[in-house]
C-alpha cells in the first residue's frame, strides 16, 4: 500500500489511523437503512352522508310523478272540461283551477328537489375544503419530517470502528492473504499505539510490518525495527537479558525444532553454558560465549573476545579432559549455534527499544541460523515480559509462528496472561500449532483458500437448526370418459267415459210500471205478468284408446386435467457459516467471532483496509446503536393560508456522546520509551528505569533508513 507524504511527515487523512480506541477494522452500516417512516397516516376523503343523496333521489322520483300526474291528469281534465264549457261557462273555470293545482304540485315538488341538489354540493364542497385543508397541513409535517431525516441522517456516519473489546486479552486471526494481514496490522497497531507500547514479531519473510512501522514513524512514534538476520548487530533481542535468562532462551530456541525435545540435552546444555557465564564474571555476551565454547572444543580463535586468563581459566579449570570428551559433541553443536549469532546486538549501542518495536525476519531468511534467530526472539520476549515490571502492559503481535513449536506459543500465552498484556496470534494457515490452538482467546478469520482449512473454522463456527426446501413434486394428469345408454319403451292405454245430465225448470213474474207523458197525459199505469218452463236432458258416452312408444338414446362424454404442486421442507443441522463462504472473503474482509454465554455464536463482519479512512463520512470509533427509533413528535398543524417556512434547527435525535478525538498523546510510562528527547506524545513523568543492559537512547532505526 502507498503511504502518501511520509517522508516529509505529513500524514493527511492517514493520521485518523491514531485517534484513541483500539480497533480492529471498520464496519459498514448504510445510514439510510436508518431513516424512519412518517407515522401519519395520509387524510383520506370523507364519504358524503347517505342522507343527502336519500333526500335527493325521492325529491327527484316525488318531481317526476308530480309531474307525469300533470300531464295526464291535466290533460284529461281539460278536454272534459272544455267539451262542459259548451253547454255551461263555469266549467272553463273549474277545469282551469284544477289543472293550476297540478301545475302547483309539479312546481313545488321541483323546489324540493332543487334545494335537495344545493345541500349535497354544498355538503361536497364542505368536505372536499376540509380534505384539501388537512391534506395541505399533513403534506406540510411530511415535509418537514423528510427535511428532519435527511439532515439528520446526512450526519451520521457510514464507516464506524469494529473495536477490539476491552476485556479481550487475546486474539487470534486466520488466514488472508499478505496484503489483508499486512492491513489488519496497520489498522490495529496504530489505534493501539496511543494507548500502550506495541511490541511485533514478525516472522513472515515478507516485512508485514513495514507499512504500520512507516506511518508510525511518520507520526513522531519512536520505532525500533530489528531486521534479522541481515542487521542483527542492531538487533537488541539480547540486550538487557541477565546471564541465566540468556542461558535459558538460547536452550529453548535451540531446541525449538524438535516437539519433544530431551531433557538430558536440554540440562547438559544448561549445565555447560552456565558453568562458562560463571567463567566468564558479569560480562556476558555471545561473541565471549562462543569464543568460550571454541576454547572448550580446542579450536583456535583469533578474536580478542576473551583475555589470555579467562581463556586459561575456561580450558583448565572448567571441565576435567574426561568431562570434555564425554561432552564433545554437546560442546561442538553449542558452538555451532552460537557462533552465526556472535554479531548479535554488538552495534547496539546501548540503545534501548521503541514504543513500537518490530522484530522482523528479512527477505529470503531460511537458514538455521534465521530460525534459531526466530525462536531466540520469541524466547526474549517471553523472558522480558517475565522480567520487567510494567505498570500498563504491552501488546505483542506475533506473525507467522509456523515452525514454532505448540509448547512455545503457549508459553507465551501463558506469560502474556500473567502479566496481563494483550497477545495477538496472526495465523497465515488454520493448521498445525494454529489448528491446535484456535479457541483460547477471541477468533477472526480472513479469507481461507484452503478447503480443509474453511471446513475446520466452519466446524469451530458450529451449525444450527434451519428449516430448507427438501422436495419438490409436480404432478400432471388428465383423464376421458365415455358412456353411451339407449332406451326403448311401449304402453298402450284405453278408456271409456259414459256421462248422463238431465235439467228442469220454471219461473214465473209479474212486473208494474208507471210512465209520465208529459202535459197532456199526466199520470199512466201499466201492469204486465210473465211466467214460463223450460227442460233439458243430456246423454252422452266416449271412448279413448292410446298407443304410446318411447326411444332415447344417451351418450356422455367427460375429460378432465389435473396438475398439482407440492413443497416439502425438512429441519436440518448445517453451518451457521458455510466454508464456501469462508474462501470467497475480500481481501481486507475480517469476521471476528464472539461466543455468546448461552452458546450462541455472533459473527461481526468487517473491513482492515486502512484507505477507508480516505472516504467520507468515516468515522474511528465504533457506530452507534439505535435499538429504538427516535420518538417521532409531530409539527404544529399548519393552515393552508400559511406559508411553509423551512426548519431552523436540524434533526438530531438523541445520541451518546462520544469523546472528541483528542491530538496523539501517547500511552503511560513505559520502558520501551525513549528518554533522550521527550516527545510531544509523551507525559512529563519521568519513567521508571528498567534493570541492568536495558538501557534508552535516541529514537532507533526503521524500514529503508
Amino acid at each position: 500500500m502507498t503511504i502518501e507524504n511520509t517522508e516529509a511527515g505529513q500524514l493527511g487523512p492517514y493520521q485518523r489511523l491514531f485517534d484513541a480506541g483500539q480497533r480492529v477494522g471498520w464496519t459498514y452500516r448504510d445510514p439510510e437503512s436508518l431513516r424512519q417512516p412518517f407515522v401519519e397516516a395520509e387524510p383520506q376523503r370523507t364519504e358524503l352522508d347517505g342522507s343527502y343523496e336519500n333526500r335527493v333521489q325521492a325529491a327527484r322520483l316525488d318531481r317526476k310523478d308530480r309531474i307525469s300526474s300533470a300531464l295526464r291528469i291535466g290533460i284529461v281534465v281539460a278536454v272534459v272540461f272544455y267539451l262542459m264549457s259548451l253547454l255551461f261557462t263555469v266549467m272553463l273555470t273549474i277545469g282551469g283551477v284544477i289543472v293550476g293545482i297540478l301545475v302547483v304540485r309539479a312546481l313545488y315538488a321541483s323546489l324540493r328537489y332543487t334545494a335537495a341538489t344545493r345541500a349535497r354540493t354544498a355538503q361536497t364542497k364542505a368536505l372536499e375544503e376540509r380534505f384539501q385543508q388537512d391534506w395541505q397541513s399533513w403534506h406540510q409535517r411530511w415535509t418537514l419530517h423528510e427535511a428532519q431525516q435527511t439532515q439528520w441522517i446526512a450526519g451520521l456516519d457510514a464507516w464506524g470502528a469494529l473495536p477490539f473489546g476491552a476485556g479481550t486479552r487475546r486474539l487470534d486471526v486466520f488466514g488472508g492473504s499478505q496484503r489483508g494481514r499486512e492491513g489488519f496490522l496497520t489498522v490495529f497497531g496504530a489505534s493501539t499505539l496511543p494507548q500502550r507500547p506495541l511490541i511485533v514479531l514478525d516472522l513472515t519473510q515478507a516485512l508485514v510490518c513495514r507499512e504500520l512501522s512507516v506511518l508510525a514513524e511518520a507520526g513522531g512514534v519512536p520505532v525500533d525495527v530489528q531486521l534479522l538476520p541481515s542487521r542483527m548487530a542492531e538487533s537488541g533481542i539480547v540486550s538487557g537479558l541477565a546471564p541465566h535468562e540468556l542461558v535459558q532462551a538460547l536452550v529453548e530456541a535451540i531446541h525449538g525444532d524438535s516437539p519433544e525435545s530431551a531433557r538430558a540435552d536440554r540440562a547438559v546444555y544448561t549445565r555447560i553454558l552456565t558453568q562458562l557465564c560463571g567463567a566468564l564474571d558479569e560480562d556476558v555476551s555471545l561473541a565471549r560465549l562462543g569464543a568460550g565454547l571454541r576454547v572448550l572444543v580446542g579450536e583456535t580463535d583469533d578474536a580478542k573476545a576473551l583475555s589470555r586468563e579467562e581463556r586459561n581459566r575456561i580450558a583448565d579449570d572448567l571441565f576435567s579432559d574426561k568431562n570434555k570428551d564425554q561432552m564433545r559433541d554437546s560442546l561442538i553443536r553449542l558452538a555451532s549455534f552460537v557462533h552465526p549469532l556472535e554479531q548479535l546486538g554488538t552495534a547496539r549501542e546501548e540503545r534501548g527499544p521503541g514504543y513500537l518495536t518490530c522484530v522482523a525476519l528479512d527477505f529470503g531468511a531460511g537458514s538455521a541460523s534465521a530460525e534459531l534467530l526466530a525462536d531466540l526472539a520469541l524466547q526474549s520476549v517471553m523472558r522480558r515480559l517475565s522480567s520487567f515490571q510494567e505498570e500498563a502492559p504491552c501488546v505483542v503481535v506475533m506473525l507467522g509462528e509456523q515452525g514454532l513449536q505448540r509448547r512455545h506459543l503457549e508459553q507465551l500465552a501463558q506469560v502474556c496472561e500473567r502479566r496481563g498484556a494483550q497477545l495477538t496470534f496472526v495465523h497465515s494457515h488454520l493448521r498445525d500449532a494454529g489448528e491446535e490452538l484456535i479457541g483460547g482467546g477471541t477468533v477472526a478469520f480472513m479469507r481461507l483458500g484452503n478447503h480443509q482449512e474453511a471446513t475446520v473454522a466452519a466446524d469451530f463456527l458450529g451449525r444450527h437448526h434451519s428449516f430448507v426446501l427438501h422436495s419438490l413434486t409436480d404432478t400432471e394428469g388428465r383423464t376421458v370418459n365415455t358412456s353411451v345408454a339407449k332406451t326403448i319403451g311401449s304402453s298402450v292405454s284405453r278408456g271409456t267415459t259414459t256421462s248422463h245430465s238431465e235439467t228442469y225448470g220454471r219461473n214465473w213474474g209479474s212486473s208494474s210500471s208507471t210512465t209520465y207523458q208529459g202535459w197532456f197525459n199526466p199520470l199512466s199505469t201499466s201492469d204486465s205478468t210473465n211466467s214460463g218452463g223450460s227442460y233439458s236432458e243430456t246423454t252422452g258416452t266416449s271412448t279413448s284408446v292410446t298407443h304410446t312408444t318411447n326411444e332415447s338414446t344417451t351418450r356422455t362424454t367427460g375429460d378432465s386435467d389435473s396438475t398439482s404442486l407440492a413443497t416439502g421442507r425438512q429441519r436440518v443441522y448445517e453451518y451457521a457459516l458455510e466454508p464456501t463462504q469462508l474462501q470467497s472473503l475480500a481481501e481486507f474482509n475480517l469476521l471476528v467471532v464472539e461466543r455468546q454465554p448461552g452458546g450462541a455464536v455472533q459473527v461481526h463482519a468487517g473491513d482492515c483496509n486502512p484507505n477507508v479512512v480516505l472516504l467520507d463520512r468515516v468515522s474511528t470509533q465504533p457506530l452507534p446503536r439505535f435499538d429504538t427509533p427516535p420518538q417521532y413528535i409531530p409539527a404544529p398543524a399548519i393552515t393552508a393560508d400559511q406559508a411553509y417556512v423551512a426548519p431552523q434547527q436540524p434533526y438530531a435525535p438523541v445520541q451518546t456522546p462520544v469523546a472528541a478525538p483528542q491530538p496523539y498523546t501517547g500511552a503511560p510510562q513505559q520502558p520501551y520509551a525513549p528518554a533522550a528527547t521527550q516527545a510531544q506524545w509523551m507525559p512529563p513523568v519521568q519513567p521508571p528505569q528498567p534493570p541492568s543492559g536495558w538501557t534508552q537512547g535516541p529514537p532507533p532505526n526503521w524500514p529503508g533508513q
